[in-house]
């Protein structure tokens, strides 16, 4: 981190700008009435033109390379913070209007601190897909307590858990294997299940499939570069299941939150065409290596 830490400064908000300004003015509308200018910052870090221009919001707005990635845009966000507490969020997601006081009240008892992510865009099957994909783990209702894994668009961190591991995110914040190498540590990831955000984001065929592909196969190549032959091998065929595994598990982890099944039926053909699709991208991740799939999340 560069930025020494401010004791006054309870809470640091990095929003990750890569979907556009439309986007951007949603998200950090819905986050102006809810900061406490003296103790909360917002670090806006964007790879197309953003300006503070029309908000009054107190922190900063980066704008980095067209060529920036999501992680990247992360990195850079987290190295400007001064806050206690650092949360990550991205300019496709609305706020809550108790988002910040849930974060801050979680934090007094965890290090590691996520929230749900509810389904904004609700008109078109695509952007259901997408959602249960992304994000359907994540949906409400959620009980608190310690999870397996976070959403990275609702996540937050003490600054202290950050620093044990600031070498795992030199090249980009990929929360992942941030979460993966804090839990190694013994930190304990939490739900709080009352510090919601909204996805909030309409999608084309093209852009979402290659968006699939690419990020399956980084995540895929990244996640294997310590394995043996035998055991990238072994990954490499089950890769070949996933096109009926992956969508049997958010199948069945929307049965057992009992809402949304009409939306799930009506976006399943673009759910399978979706989860072909990432499992083609981890297959080729576990084989080939991650190419260049690393430089398209932006």
């Amino acid at each position: 981190m560069k930025e020494p830490p401010n004791q006054e400064i309870k809470l640091s908000i990095v929003v990750a700008a890569w979907n556009g300004a439309s986007l951007l003015r949603q998200c950090l509308a819905s986050l102006e009435k809810q900061t406490d200018k003296n103790k909360t910052e917002v670090i806006v870090v964007g790879n197309y033109p953003i300006s503070k221009n029309g908000f009054s919001l107190p922190g900063m707005f980066l704008t980095l390379p067209e060529t920036a990635t999501v992680p990247e845009l992360r990195r850079e966000g987290i190295a400007r913070a001064r806050g206690q507490i650092i949360a990550l969020l991205e300019d496709q997601c609305v706020f809550d209007s108790r988002w910040c006081q849930e974060i801050k009240k979680a934090h007094r008892t965890g290090s590691v601190i996520g929230g749900p992510v509810e389904n904004a865009s609700v008109d078109r099957a695509l952007d259901w897909a997408v959602y249960f994909y992304d994000y359907g783990k994540y949906m409400p209702p959620n009980k608190g307590g310690p999870v397996a894994d976070l959403s990275g668009m609702n996540v937050s961190y003490s600054r202290a858990v950050l620093e044990e591991i600031r070498e795992v995110y030199e090249d980009g914040f990929f929360e992942t294997f941030v979460n993966e190498a804090l839990k190694k540590r013994g930190h304990q990831l939490v739900m709080a299940p009352s510090a919601v955000v909204l996805h909030n984001k309409n999608y084309d065929l093209p852009r979402a499939a290659a968006h699939c592909y690419h990020l399956a196969r980084s995540f895929a190549a990244r996640r294997c570069v310590d394995f043996s032959l035998s055991k990238r091998a072994f990954f490499v065929a089950v890769s070949l299941i996933l096109p009926v595994l992956l969508p049997f598990r958010i199948i069945s982890a929307t049965l057992k939150k009992g809402r949304r099944l009409g939306q799930l039926i009506r976006c399943l053909p673009f759910l399978f065409l979706l989860m072909g699709i990432w499992s083609f991208g981890e297959f080729c991740g576990y084989l080939q290596g991650e190419g260049g799939s690393a430089r398209q999340w932006r």
